[in-house]
């Protein structure tokens, strides 16, 4: 298939970061704060936040390279498999799970503070975030559909209304408030070295979500333009919101709030600024972008482990898939609960949650920076480009060391976790935890087929052997294997002068990730074994072609052109309503984007 069909421009691509790091300015400037139990940046907050941008640029370029250099995605894990080996790569994906767990946990408590500050929750914050989280795990296990489309609405939306909360700023400035300004800033000097390295190791929190992109390499239009246009759009994007709103929102609010509602910074400067109809905007818009941010982490982590399942690092058990939405709901189940029990443990309180969360996030970052130094250095780059590389990587290294001091329950939570996820990673490749696992009969995976190269082919490659000057094809899209469908095609086939059958099985992914190492489900392979098994017993030849993709009607329409078909046969739709409503209605979106000469015959 062609890269460009149905794929995300750089538009989209903002759109989809934006909701990712852009939600960090919505929790960041209230947990660099601090409160008076937790003493944290305080009114410097947002000068703090200016000393990383340079860094953060560094950083957001080389993640750029990452894009282009990993078309199947992985981030982190791909990135410290090249440059170091697998258990670098192994490593890499405990450390970004640790940074997708606090993500969930902040992004859904964040927005229900948020929800909290214009419709009162009356003391349930902690309550409804885990029944949101609840309800996350379901709509992931049946597959929710997550679109580019729809974070382009989120996205332009929250800048809008951050920018209008700053020129509200602008425009109602209380008086004293460039005052205030200069002051903090005189007294930078009088902070110790070793604050200042505290204070900017910290701001880093404002950058999470920067590593989405290099996951959303498989979904790109292309590898050229698309990533760095895309990334220039969210670097001035963040260079326009977290430093000023971050700066307004600790110069502007009142000490009272900023003392007390250190949670919902954002939403209460709209109301100070603008009033109340500002602050239900912010509201609106900040928590449905975080809620969306949580479900983009949960998705993420997910596709994480099931990377690490097909590299022998997590027991199989995790990549069973459901039978009847086809996800890996064991996995989603994990990616969920790990969250609430961080929420539950923390009692929801934002600032303790804050300083769980540099581990992870720096060290997935410096886990990438370095490894893409060494990728250079193997190929022999020793220009500007490396040494600002290398650069960045001392920056990255600095802010992680001075948090592995200054934040240690950051150090011990994510430490640990990452130390246990090693331990099970060795007891997975050594083959004992799936031995153990084996004998308990609900965690037991299913037996799978073994997928082999030649099982089945890609379009790319069946679309290559076809002759220049052969008849029209005819092609079957089947989730089932029914043989009213096969012998409707191959009736047609053989009034065509064909001599074969195109069978294709899409294997759906919900979400914006691919996962990584992808192969077909063994449902894919049942049905394309059986598809070939019935085809050439009436005595004609099968194609079996498999595909991945968020959407199996797009890849069907794309494979019908590239295999030259005439006739697309399918099955009548078995899909539930729910399944419908949170998937699409395939033969419509068939329909739709099939060319009107190619002709859909539905049996049944």
């Amino acid at each position: 298939m062609s890269r460009s069909a149905g794929r995300i421009g750089w538009f989209l691509v903002w759109a989809v970061v934006f909701c990712d790091i852009g939600t960090s300015v919505y929790y960041v400037p209230g947990i660099l704060y601090g409160t008076p139990e937790h003493p944290g940046a305080g009114d410097r907050a947002g000068f703090f936040v200016v000393s990383t941008l340079v860094a953060f640029v560094l950083l957001a370029l080389k993640y750029v390279d990452v894009t282009r250099r990993f078309p199947a995605g992985g981030g982190v894990v791909s990135v410290a498999d090249q440059a170091a080996g697998p258990w670098w790569g192994c490593l890499g994906g405990q450390l970004i799970m640790v940074d997708y767990f606090l993500t969930v946990a902040i992004s859904a408590i964040s927005g229900m503070y948020y929800i909290d500050s214009v419709f009162s929750l009356h003391g349930n914050v902690l309550s409804a975030t885990l029944v949101a989280l609840g309800l996350l795990a379901v709509l992931n296990i049946v597959g929710i559909k997550e679109s580019a489309t729809a974070s382009l609405a989120l996205a332009v939306a929250a800048a809008i209304v951050d920018v209008v909360v700053m020129i509200a700023v602008v425009i109602n400035a209380p008086p004293g408030l460039w005052a205030h300004f200069l002051e903090e800033s005189h007294q930078l000097t009088e902070l110790s070295p070793w604050q200042i390295l505290v204070g900017y190791s910290g701001a880093w929190l404002a950058f999470s979500g920067l590593e989405s992109i290099s996951q959303l390499s498989p979904a790109m239009r292309e590898l050229n333009d698309t990533p760095r246009k895309g990334m220039l759009a969210v670097v001035g994007s963040v260079l326009l919101t977290a430093p000023f709103l971050t700066f307004f929102s600790t110069l502007v609010l009142s000490q009272d709030i900023k003392d007390h509602q250190s949670e919902r910074f954002i939403s209460e400067l709209g109301g100070a600024v603008g009033g109340h109809w500002l602050k239900l905007a912010v509201v609106l818009t900040a928590s449905s972008l975080l809620l969306f941010a949580s479900n983009t982490a949960i998705i993420g982590n997910y596709h994480v482990m099931m990377a690490l399942v097909r590299r022998n690092f997590l027991p199989s058990t995790f990549g069973t898939l459901s039978h009847r939405f086809q996800t890996p709901y064991r996995a989603v189940i994990f990616s969920v609960a790990v969250p609430a029990l961080i929420l539950v443990f923390a009692g929801g309180a934002m600032d303790v949650l804050g300083e769980l969360y540099a581990f992870g996030l720096l060290g997935a970052f410096i886990l990438t920076s370095v490894g893409m130094d060494v990728i250079r250095w193997r190929e022999g780059e020793r220009g500007l480009k490396l040494w600002v590389g290398i650069l960045t990587s001392v920056l990255v290294a600095i802010a992680f060391a001075v948090n592995l001091v200054a934040k240690p329950y950051a150090t011990a939570f994510g430490g640990t976790i990452a130390i246990f996820g090693m331990g099970v990673a060795w007891l997975t490749h050594t083959g004992r935890l799936d031995a153990i696992i084996a004998k308990i009969p609900r965690l037991r995976p299913p037996q799978e087929f073994e997928s082999t190269e030649a099982s089945y082919l890609t379009v790319d490659r069946a679309a290559s052997a076809l002759e220049a000057d052969g008849p029209a094809n005819v092609l079957v899209a089947s989730r089932g294997a029914t043989r009213k469908i096969f012998k409707e095609a191959v009736d047609r086939a053989r009034a065509r002068g064909a001599d074969r059958v195109f069978v294709i099985y899409v294997d759906e992914v919900p979400g914006l990730f691919y996962p990584q190492l992808a192969q077909p489900t063994p449902e894919g392979l049942t049905v394309l074994e059986a598809a070939s098994t019935a085809i050439e017993a009436m005595g004609i030849r099968c194609v079996p072609v498999w595909g991945l993709s968020h959407s199996a009607a797009s890849s069907v329409a794309e494979a019908a052109e590239s295999l030259r078909c005439d006739t697309v046969v399918i099955g009548a739709t078995q899909r539930t309503v729910l399944w419908t409503a949170l998937r699409g209605k395939f033969i419509g979106d068939l329909l739709r984007q099939l060319p009107k000469e190619i002709r859909l015959i539905v049996v049944g």
